[in-house]
């Protein structure tokens, strides 16, 4: 029986207008998908209401995550930025975590809302240029995760702490260097092995999962799966098939601002195999060129 696939998009009310185009996107060029779920704070959910449809639904963080640990105001930015915290919070150790943290939450906490057999994340500052089917990340009942063998070096102060904590939180030795890195755009995970990995976790550290995975800000999802995948279950036995191309050309860093600007067509930057662009929203690309290069594609 062939498995049922969902796409899963942690947003935010600053990305509303690239999410929007997100789902433009999607609607244009993606296929085989049963549902896109707009994973956002409760606040914003009247900002993304009208991207709803048949295929597409807003869970709100409430629906997600704890009660306990909710999104206010942060005062060293007077206000301008959010952070999750609370009394209760606080009292179970955590520190107060920031926007990319809780989106990363949300995205275990999508397995336990949704019913679907694989869930693909696809960040609201990415768009599709491309046809893709969901079913292409199968092959021969496996489904695709991204691993670049040996992408994790010794010296890469940022990464070696998210591989030590996940290693801790699912209580394995202390990884080796160098190692697979699993961090990408479009990452695709079985929603069976996310609610076995938290089942784990809690096990482990005798805390509810978001407790023990939040206590160290120095975390990160796509390698937390990545170990369970590969270092707990075995990857042949996960039912997972790796795969070291990335899907999404990326402008990450304000350097590649320069490069984006000479861009004539999205097709004439996308290797064979690569279906969709990320523009991190940070780099300064204004909107409505990221938004002129889609429909030229669109159009094609």
């Amino acid at each position: 029986m062939s498995p049922s696939f969902a796409l899963a998009t942690p947003s935010y009310r600053g990305d509303v207008e690239r999410c929007r185009l997100l789902c433009a996107s999607i609607d244009r060029f993606v296929s085989s998908h049963a549902v896109h779920y707009l994973l956002v704070e409760d606040r914003d959910v009247p900002l993304f209401r009208d991207l709803e449809g048949p295929r597409r639904r807003i869970l709100p963080e409430s629906a997600l995550l704890p009660n306990w640990l909710k999104p206010r105001p942060d005062p060293v930015s007077l206000g301008r930025r959010r952070v999750w915290t609370g009394a209760r919070a606080l009292a179970r150790g955590l520190p107060p975590l920031r926007g990319w943290h809780a989106q990363q939450l949300r995205k275990f906490a999508v397995a336990r809302a949704c019913s679907e057999d694989v869930i693909l994340f696809a960040d609201s500052d990415m768009l599709f240029v491309r046809p893709f089917d969901l079913a292409s990340l199968e092959k021969d009942g496996a489904i695709r995760l991204y691993r670049k063998p040996d992408g994790i070096h010794a010296d890469m102060a940022r990464h070696r702490p998210w591989c030590e904590n996940a290693a801790r939180l699912l209580g394995l030795g202390e990884p080796s260097y160098p190692g697979p890195d699993y961090i990408n755009n479009m990452v695709s995970w079985r929603r069976d092995h996310v609610l076995s990995l938290l089942d784990r976790i809690e096990r482990e550290s005798g805390r509810d999962w978001v407790t023990a995975i939040a206590r160290d800000r120095r975390f990160s999802e796509y390698i937390i799966y990545g170990y369970y995948a590969e270092r707990v279950l075995g990857l042949e036995a996960a039912g997972h098939w790796p795969d070291d191309r990335e899907l999404c050309k990326v402008y990450w860093f304000s350097e590649d601002a320069a490069g984006f600007d000479r861009i004539a067509s999205f097709e004439s930057i996308l290797e064979p195999w690569q279906v969709a662009v990320g523009v991190q929203s940070f780099i300064g690309q204004p909107l409505e060129r990221i938004r002129a290069l889609f429909e030229q594609q669109a159009s094609a």
